[in-house]
């Protein structure tokens, strides 16, 4: 499936809300990612506001990041100043060098599926190794979040895992480096948490999901005057981190 380049890039014009509104990854996950891979420098691919550079770089990660949008890639400068910033596509980018670790958090998927993982190879050393990793996040309450999904469908959001039964991850795909023979040591872990959200930050993580974000602006404000309705003063949320791992074998 060709990579939809629209909606991929239409988190920028909420890239404040974005940044404060998106959940962080846990340090665990951090620190594994970085025991998992050799020494030497890091890139992250559509590293957005820096919602994972951050964790890295406050390890000492030698870190290049390649953010196709620069209202996103401004806010990442800015949390980053020592983080090497390349504005574009991963499909386009160009290193100068190879990695010891590629990594992205909640980026992979709007990469060229027929390329990714030929592009992931060439830019890594060795044995370098890749980390791909991402939030699902959903509200905890099976009742509200059963209203909430009501909401969504009335206006026609069917791509959203915000407000989905947490049944739906129940079954995990095969890794999708199997059978890949320039790849080894694949391996697959989950770290899981509790958070809550205010109405406030619970509607900008709202707003900050594409889904929602290709909705027309009047539409979208009437979804969230409903939603707002249903959530109160806030929602409990639960949090599941995923995470593929793999190392270039040659």
């Amino acid at each position: 499936m060709p990579v939809d380049r629209e909606r991929s890039v239409v988190f920028g014009s909420v890239a404040t809300e974005y940044d404060s509104a998106r959940p962080g990854y846990p340090d665990r996950l951090v620190t594994d990612v970085l025991a998992y891979a050799p020494p030497g420098p890091a890139l992250e691919v559509g590293a957005g506001t820096g919602k994972a550079t951050v964790s890295f770089a406050a390890h000492g990660a030698d870190l290049t990041c390649v953010e196709p949008d620069p209202r996103m890639a401004a806010v990442l400068t800015a949390k980053c100043p020592d983080a090497r910033v390349e504005i574009g596509i991963f499909e386009q980018y160009v290193p100068d060098r190879r990695f010891a670790l590629l990594y992205s958090a909640q980026a992979w998927h709007w990469v060229d599926p027929d390329r990714r993982w030929d592009l992931a190879h060439a830019v890594l050393v060795p044995s370098g190794a890749v980390a791909v990793f991402w939030n699902q996040y959903v509200v905890t309450d099976p009742a509200l979040r059963a209203e909430l999904a009501a909401v969504d469908r009335r206006y026609e959001v069917t791509t959203s895992s915000l407000h989905r039964s947490t049944e739906v991850r129940a079954q995990q795909a095969e890794h999708e480096l199997a059978g890949d023979p320039r790849w080894t040591d694949l391996e697959e872990r989950h770290y899981e948490h509790p958070g809550r959200y205010d109405a406030g930050r619970y509607l900008d993580l709202v707003r900050s999901i594409s889904a929602y974000r290709m909705l027309d602006a009047g539409v979208r404000e009437a979804l969230l005057g409903e939603i707002a309705a249903l959530i109160g003063d806030g929602v409990d949320m639960t949090f599941t981190t995923d995470l593929t791992l793999g190392r270039r074998a040659d």
